[in-house]
């Protein structure tokens, strides 16, 4: 069987931040903000930084689930050598550059090469072949994605249902999500993106989805060891390095990449569904794609200009 991969410090963090005290929550909220710091210096030193005591940032380790603090920084300088050396690199670039169009280029390229090269590692190729199935199983998929992710969950329906697949978001907040939810049932499944903290959207959409028998699938940045236990798959996309821009390409790619892997389980059926769609759009424009094509070729353009010219001569 192959070996449960460890959590990392952010997701210790976010998996028990309600039981901690508050001096506790304050050390747990820097370590995780300062990996390289955390891994490299004492707890007097830990203590300074955090305007507390050596002892608390101890006792603070131990309610991390570490036995000590030289049981975190071990976790911590295993993270930073496999994942976090790249990324300090980068970081350190960044505060080199000037506001320079160029420059912010390239760092947000590199940025973003580095937050996918993580998320080969992070995620579980059993928990993503698991989370294929249930979609391709599903009756109905929802993707829940909120501040800000309703534009990337309404992308990943659009393109599920242009496979085959029945597919809709529910993004609303507060009150309005429950019409969304009422419909929700045991044959269908519900894709939730959420990072850093459960939101109580989130909260009330797992506990429906336990009560009425559909599946949940989880895509997080630091929630995966928090919420595990709530969701059949957990899929973990690192979002940006804490205190950072927020950036959601690994999201949007790791959809994508559950789109088509669903669509490779029937090609039949994607493909056939994606010819209707195209005939029923040359129906609703009146012309086929071909001749679509045809009418903004250059020469053809410039060819009608020269009639009309020589019409008007």
């Amino acid at each position: 069987m192959a070996k449960t991969k460890a959590p990392t410090l952010p997701e210790r963090v976010a998996s028990r931040i309600d039981a901690l005290t508050a001096t506790e929550r304050r050390i747990a909220e820097y370590l995780s903000a300062h990996p390289q710091e955390a891994a490299f210096s004492s707890a007097e030193e830990l203590g300074r930084a955090t305007g507390t005591s050596d002892a608390s940032v101890v006792r603070t380790a131990k309610a991390l689930g570490f036995d000590g603090l030289p049981g975190l920084k071990r976790s911590l300088q295993g993270e930073l050598q496999a994942l976090l050396t790249p990324a300090n690199r980068l970081s350190n670039s960044l505060e080199s550059f000037d506001d320079g169009a160029e420059g912010i280029l390239t760092a947000t390229l590199r940025d973003h090469v580095e937050r996918l090269q993580q998320a080969e590692r992070s995620i579980d190729p059993q928990a993503f072949e698991h989370a294929v199935e249930l979609i391709d199983q599903a009756r109905e998929t929802v993707i829940c994605g909120f501040a800000g992710l309703d534009g990337i969950s309404a992308y990943t329906a659009t393109h599920l249902t242009r496979i085959g697949r029945r597919a809709r978001t529910a993004t609303d907040t507060g009150y309005r999500l429950a019409d969304r939810l009422l419909m929700l049932g045991p044959e269908d499944v519900v894709i939730v993106i959420a990072h850093n903290r459960i939101i109580v959207e989130t909260r009330v959409i797992l506990d429906l989805c336990a009560e009425v028998g559909a599946r949940a699938v989880l895509i997080t940045d630091t929630l995966g060891e928090a919420l595990r236990d709530q969701v059949d798959a957990v899929l973990s996309a690192p979002t940006s390095r804490p205190g950072t821009f927020t950036s959601q390409a690994t999201v949007l790619i790791l959809l994508e990449a559950l789109v088509i892997a669903v669509a490779a389980r029937d090609q039949n059926r994607s493909l056939e569904t994606t010819d209707r769609m195209n005939q029923l759009r040359e129906e609703l424009m009146g012309f086929s794609r071909a001749d679509e094509v045809a009418l903004n070729l250059p020469s053809q353009r410039r060819a009608r200009k020269r009639t009309n010219r020589t019409e008007s001569a």
